[in-house]
């Protein structure tokens, strides 16, 4: 028992606990969007008068939980990239529980009220994954080449590069090992593995790229994981467009040589409860090479794309979504360039039909989320007929020796869970989740022969193919996670999360364990050093496992000294047994830091390795005597691969709408096994180390826009720049490298060997917004390549030939008009 002065004194401790408990302000609520559905990771902050400043980032089910030190008047802010910022200068909050629900309303270029503010780049420290993401602002508002595919705006980040072929790799892989979603369906061909979806620009509501830390939740790639998300209609009707006009040039003759036209349509189905979105776009196009005749140096084409999204809340707490997906692309004369005339192009016709449904229901402060996606597509590539195709050193002669004809799909069902914030020893944010794919394909492939000449126009080599034309495979992958994004402190952040996958293929159980940490350390406000180390998996593409029921070829080889060896076989062998899941590490460190004026800073090293990287490859040497006795090529996992990068990138908002960009990345991608054999591919040599073809050990890149100086200008002549912006892309990178082969095909040196020259680019436009016909406009006019820098693209590669290292100039000098119409007011 107690002496009565100590009862008294726990007893004032006591009362004095529950008045502070009682004084306390205790804040629970979601941060949604303008349909109501949940918004994840934005940073909501309280700022009291004295300057205290209390922050919060919503979970993955938009909920949030705080207290506030003491009750008061506060200035609330929330805001999220992508999003407008949302503001409430002051509020008054009594002791006691709130309930607050805030909503952000999605970046829209025409927006209903003037004083809204994009939301800055700020630093996130409860964010453990490397994020980079575009909105549809900078989408729509850098100058980056051929605009009317998202694929091209992807450069804009670090770590993203885009080969000679326009295909995108991340973190210095290849095209196919990477993850592409829309609105988190799978959209990568299961054939190729690559991203070919396509998909309106002014339909996408921001482009997200996670390509490190990224969690257990994402997998079938291990490069990153890209996810386009679409815009939903609101209450308000929408529409706009963009390029109706045709592009018309006098370049050889007068005709119309682009057309771009987009056009989005957006609004409700029932106020409040369902809405709709369309996006249609379509691209025609006639390219002239310079070096051909005339009337034998254009290609055409047309590509069209049509997104339908629906969204029905059920009840506040249940909203479905639906959605189809609709592509078309018709390419005259593909492949057309210096060294390939008319005869041989292909033909290509492609088409893609996906269909996705969706429910969320949020219960109890937790989110299931339930969806299902098919995807069905199509590809025709007949050559222009059956004239032996002829490999000159100086070009290549007569009909492509290869055509398809595919059909492939794709059924994805997906099930995801997160759980209510659990308290213990901190904050626990757990999500568990399910995805089972089911692909197929079939298709048939006709080949005829070809031949390799010298430069004297004799026969080097003489290719002919025998064997059943036809290939199918399936695969069904499967995979679960759990996953825990846990607070133990204020402003320290821990992720761990495990991931196992299965697939039919090689029928074991993979496991990938991951983990990263985030912090920000008070003595360093506005600064975050984050960490992560983890292990994926690659998704298997279809095409690699079903070469082995491709053709045989039969090569015979016709030496200058009157000798001849063959036919020779060439053939694949895939041993399904015999293979693993081709399996990766990566680790990463980033240092984050707020600067003065507003500036922000990141600075990264990523290093990403594997071993059990799928390669062909044969035990016997593929050079001299030894090749002419044939090959066979086995599928194993023998290749190794090593990717290490330093970046570095500074932005800025400015004015809450104007933005800037500079960064740098340092990298370097090799592999063991550098050399990719195919019937299709007629290069002879053994399998060599060396980088890869889409290496790029230095680049720089600048992009932005601003505001023109009105002050500049008299005051009788300030008009000319109102409502004018100017946007400009600017970059610098190492040439891309490429293979050197003789005359008959072998290859010379090691792979990829020599380089392109440097590449050099910059874009200038300008736009002036303006009211016609009671319609808010834009009109956009500049020049790409402004410096008219050569940027070749094509390269005769061949040995001995008289245009040896002659290089095809990549795109010339060009101006560039784009009007569009902006909506309404």
């Amino acid at each position: 028992m107690l002496p009565r002065g100590h009862t008294a004194r726990v007893l004032i401790l006591a009362c004095l606990a529950c008045a502070a408990l009682d004084a306390q302000v205790a804040i629970t609520g979601r941060v949604v969007d303008e349909n109501g559905a949940a918004v994840d990771g934005a940073r909501v902050e309280w700022r009291a008068v004295d300057g205290g400043i209390v922050t919060v980032s919503s979970d993955p089910a938009g909920n949030f939980r705080t207290s506030l030190p003491a009750a008061g008047e506060y200035a609330v802010r929330a805001e999220r990239l992508g999003f407008f910022v949302f503001t409430d200068s002051r509020q008054a909050f009594e002791a006691g529980p709130h309930q607050l629900t805030i909503r952000l309303n999605h970046l829209q270029e025409f927006a209903d009220k003037i004083d809204v503010t994009y939301s800055p780049p700020a630093i996130d420290p409860q964010q453990t994954s490397e994020r980079k993401e575009l909105a549809n602002t900078e989408i729509q508002g850098v100058p980056y080449p051929a605009p009317q595919d998202y694929r091209n705006a992807l450069p804009l980040l670090n770590g993203v590069v885009q080969d000679s072929a326009g295909r995108v790799h991340f973190n210095g892989g290849d095209t196919n090992q990477a993850n592409y979603t829309l609105d988190g369906f799978n959209i990568s061909d299961p054939v190729t593995g690559r991203l070919e979806a396509r998909v309106n620009i002014d339909t996408i509501q921001s482009m997200d790229l996670e390509n490190s830390r990224y969690a257990a939740d994402n997998g079938r790639g291990s490069t990153g994981v890209l996810d386009l998300k679409t815009k939903m209609g609101d209450d308000r009707w929408r529409f706009g467009g963009t390029n109706f006009i045709p592009g018309v040039t006098s370049d050889n003759g007068l005709y119309i040589n682009k057309w771009t036209p987009r056009l989005e349509f957006s609004g409700p189905i029932v106020k409040g409860r369902a809405w709709f979105h369309n996006g249609l776009d379509a691209f025609y196009n006639v390219d002239s090479v310079h070096g051909l005749p005339r009337g034998a140096n254009r290609t055409s084409g047309l590509t069209a794309s049509d997104l339908s999204r629906f969204q029905v809340n059920l009840t506040p707490a249940n909203i479905l979504t639906m959605s189809f997906l609709y592509n078309l692309a018709d390419t005259n004369r593909y492949g057309l360039n210096i060294l390939n005339p008319v005869e041989t192009t292909t033909n290509i016709r492609q088409a893609t039909y996906m269909s996705t449904i969706r429910d969320q229901h949020y219960f109890g402060g937790a989110l299931l989320d339930i969806g299902f996606a098919d995807t069905r597509g199509l590809l025709r590539n007949p050559p222009r007929g059956n004239a032996i195709y002829e490999i000159t050193p100086s070009g290549n002669l007569g009909n492509y020796f290869s055509g398809v004809n595919r059909h492939w799909y794709r059924q994805q069902a997906t099930a995801n869970l997160f759980l209510p914030t659990v308290h213990f020893h901190g904050e626990h944010h757990l999500k568990f989740g399910v995805d089972v794919e089911r692909e197929s394909f079939h298709q048939q492939v006709e080949r005829h022969d070809y031949e390799v000449l010298r430069d004297d126009n004799s026969v080097a080599r003489l290719v002919t193919f025998a064997g059943n034309p036809f290939q199918q495979r399936k695969n069904l992958e499967a995979a679960a996670y759990l996953q825990d994004h846990w607070a133990p402190l204020e402003g320290l952040t821990l992720e761990g999360g495990v991931r196992t996958e299965w697939n039919e293929v090689v029928r074991d159980l993979e496991v990938a364990p991951r983990a990263s940490v985030a912090w920000a350390p008070k003595r360093l406000r506005g600064a975050k050093i984050s960490a992560g180390w983890g292990v994926y998996y690659d998704a298997i593409g279809l095409e690699t496992l079903a070469r082995d029921q491709g053709q045989t070829s039969f090569s015979t080889f016709f030496l200058p000294d009157g000798t001849v060896h063959g036919p020779v076989p060439t053939s694949f062998v895939v041993n399904d047994r015999a293979l693993l899941t081709p399996k990766y590490q990566t680790a990463n460190l980033t240092v984050e830091r707020k600067l003065p004026f507003e500036f922000y800073a990141k600075a990264a090293y990523t290093w990403r390795g594997g071993g059990r990287g799928f390669v062909f490859d044969t035990q016997s040497p593929q050079s001299g005597p030894m090749f002419y006795e044939g090959a066979v090529f086995q599928l194993g996992n023998s290749r190794r691969e090593r990717y290490d990068a330093v970046d570095f990138a500074v932005r800025r908002t400015f004015a809450g709408q104007f933005e800037w960009f500079l960064g740098y990345t340092r990298s370097s991608t090799r592999s063991n096994a550098a050399v990719d054999y195919s019937l299709e591919n007629p290069v002879f040599a053994p399998q060599m180390p060396g980088p890869f073809a889409w290496d790029t050990p230095n680049r720089v890149h600048m992009w932005g826009w601003a505001p023109m100086p009105k002050r500049a200008l008299p005051r009788r002549m300030q008009f000319l720049l109102r409502n004018t912006t100017a946007a400009y892309l600017v970059e610098y990178r190492t040439g891309f490298p490429f293979n050197v082969v003789d005359q008959e095909g072998f290859l010379v040196g090691g792979p990829n060997a020599r380089r392109y020259p440097d590449y050099f680019n910059v874009n200038l436009h300008f736009e002036r917004r303006f009211r016609a016909l009671h319609y808010l406009w834009a009109w956009r006019f500049g020049y790409n390549n402004l410096t008219g820098n050569l940027n070749p693209n094509v390269v005769d590669n061949i040995l001995g030939s008289p245009k040896f290292l002659t290089y095809g100039r990549g795109q010339a000098r060009a101006f560039s008009v784009r009007l569009r119409l902006l909506g309404r007011k």
